[in-house]
């Protein structure tokens, strides 16, 4: 008997190999024409810490959290305690640990799942060479949970390599033989967990949420990243360095993230898209600069990978709670557009949007994504949509003397180049006249808030506020990474007889208020979905009258992400 979809935990502590074992896994299970997805646990320590890769396969496509695990496969017992009550088992799970490593933990055994215990070593390959080599356990677990759903050999072999990269044939030989020893180990166990074959074979990506948002970004023009490195968004810089150079852009490692964003401004105010990517911290240092990309109307895109806050908080686990400073941070009226990907494919789509609102608008522009989706590794079906491209406006039609900031009926005015003959202007932050020498009289500053603000007003995402799915009349409003679980909820409940909505929102601010009401007619309970403790979402619904004063809200903190039946369970 086959099943249609499995979720397996490869664990161990920090240094074992566990995400190596789980991206394997992945690739090989792709590779195989399965759908996936797979998101990481892991602590702050570079080596020691908790760390576990999360993946579940299925033969349809696939990107919410399970509520519970299949299979947990131990490399080791180390700091399981730590990070237990994030990895949900039941009496149904199977567990499968080397004995060596230890009886298992009672944090783990309470869920009284089914134990096997296999040797992860193989028994031909001496202590001496395991010392030299490593003992590749992770490599055998992986091989061992291929075995056991049906991936052949050439599959699994195809992934180690690609996994391994450029290492010496030693190294991949060694690797090798671990996994034809897991792949071995499969067929002694008396445990069947067989998937169905798969039933697409549509073009797909395997990508993670922060690389599709580097490509989207790429795809927009970004030609320029100034950054600071900073989890969960460094591993976004690593994959863009070396693409941006082949495009003919550049990065350039700043020494904090004051300086990265004030180069952003600088390539910008040259004539080159530019972005910059952070996490809560960071974002929290750049507010000021901001301020003046807002008032001197220069484009910028802000990539922000929240994780758990404030001050640095928990640096590897998700949650989002950066809303309010995304939106409100800064001193002043600085009003700026923010985004969020609504899944792992749309990072790319939401990122390649960014670009173009920013150039068009003339304005920062923040892109809110999260660990979760940041750092989820998934085989998804290839993105088809892309958002329509927009320019910087850089003529001016006007004669006489050059008004870089006129005051007129378009709020968006000509940003030349500099060096322009009789174009030249100042990119100026103190509050200015229409040609951009600063002034101290309210009659401008009123007038040059107004023509910002007026950009804002007028402001149409079309088609791109946000994503609809299902009918009903209980509605779920939510962003980012909650999306996948709140989708996997409705279809439940709606299959139970209680119809169901989920409304996904790509615009945060200024907030698309006739999308959202438009889409909420005919329903009687509205529900805001979020993981911060405060409700920043729904309270910032309610403030934009963008949702009845009945709204209710369900939010907590990270990093443990909301599961579809927790959310089922929470409205009814």
């Amino acid at each position: 008997m086959t099943r249609p979809s499995l979720s397996v935990v490869f664990a161990g502590s920090g240094g074992a190999g566990a995400m190596t074992a789980g991206t394997l896994f992945l690739q090989a299970a792709a590779s195989a024409g399965y759908y996936g997805v797979m998101t990481q646990l892991f602590g702050a320590q570079v080596r020691g810490g908790e760390s576990a890769a999360l993946v579940h396969i299925s033969v349809n496509p696939v990107e919410s959290p399970p509520d519970f695990f299949d299979v947990f496969v131990a490399i080791d017992w180390k700091k399981i305690d730590q990070f237990a009550p994030e990895i949900p088992l039941n009496e149904t799970s199977v567990v499968i640990a080397d004995p060596s490593a230890g009886p298992v933990p009672g944090s783990i055994a309470k869920s009284r799942p089914r134990i096997f215990e296999v040797a992860f070593d193989d028994p031909g390959v001496t202590k001496l060479e395991q010392a030299l080599r490593g003992r590749r356990a992770n490599v055998c677990a992986a091989g061992l949970i291929g075995g056991l759903i049906g991936l052949s050999i050439e599959q699994l072999e195809a992934a180690l390599e690609t996994a391994l990269g450029k290492k010496s044939k030693d190294v991949l030989e060694s690797n090798r033989r671990a996994l034809r020893h897991g792949i071995g180990l499969a067929k002694t166990l008396p445990l069947s967990l067989q998937l169905s074959s798969p039933t697409s074979d549509d073009d797909r990506w395997l990508i993670t949420g922060n690389q599709a948002v580097a490509f989207g970004a790429l795809r927009g023009g970004v030609r320029f990243v100034g950054c600071y490195p900073i989890t969960p968004a460094t591993d976004l810089v690593e994959w863009l360095a070396p693409r941006i150079r082949e495009l003919g852009g550049n990065l350039v490692l700043a020494e904090d993230e004051l300086a990265s964003i004030n180069m952003v401004l600088g390539a910008s105010y040259g004539g080159i898209p530019a972005m910059t990517v952070t996490a809560g911290p960071g974002l929290a240092l750049m507010t000021e600069t901001i301020g003046l990309g807002v008032a001197a109307e220069i484009p910028a895109v802000i990539v922000d990978v929240m994780r758990a806050g404030p001050s640095t908080g928990i640096a590897s686990k998700t949650e989002q709670s950066d809303l309010n400073i995304a939106i409100y941070g800064g001193h002043g009226d600085a009003p700026r557009v923010v985004v969020a990907p609504i899944s792992i494919g749309d990072c790319a789509v939401t990122s390649e949007w960014a670009v173009y609102i920013s150039e068009r608008m003339q304005t920062p522009v923040l892109v809110l994504s999260d660990q979760a989706l940041g750092q989820a590794k998934a085989a998804i079906p290839r993105p088809l949509r892309r958002p329509p491209p927009s320019k910087r406006l850089v003529e001016s039609a006007t004669t006489g003397p050059f008004k870089r900031y006129a005051v007129g009926a378009d709020p968006v005015t000509a940003m030349p180049l500099p060096g322009t003959p009789n174009r030249e202007w100042v990119a100026e932050g103190l509050t200015h006249n229409e040609a951009g020498l600063p002034v101290s009289g309210a009659g401008a500053h009123a007038a040059q808030i107004n023509k910002r603000a007026r950009k804002f007003d007028l402001f149409d995402p079309g088609p791109f506020w946000g994503e609809m799915w299902g009918e009903g009349d209980t509605a779920i409003i939510t962003f980012g990474s909650c999306v996948a679980s709140a989708r996997e909820a409705a279809a439940r409940r709606t299959e139970a007889g209680q119809p169901t909505r989920v409304i996904a929102l790509r615009v945060l601010s200024p907030v698309p208020r006739k999308a959202i009401l438009g889409k909420l007619e005919g329903v009687k309970r509205v529900v805001v979905l979020e993981q911060n403790h405060s409700g920043q979402l729904l309270k910032h619904l309610l403030a934009n009258k963008a949702v009845p004063v009945s709204a209710e809200g369900i939010s907590r903190p990270g990093p443990l992400p909301f599961r579809p039946n927790e959310i089922v369970r929470q409205l009814a």
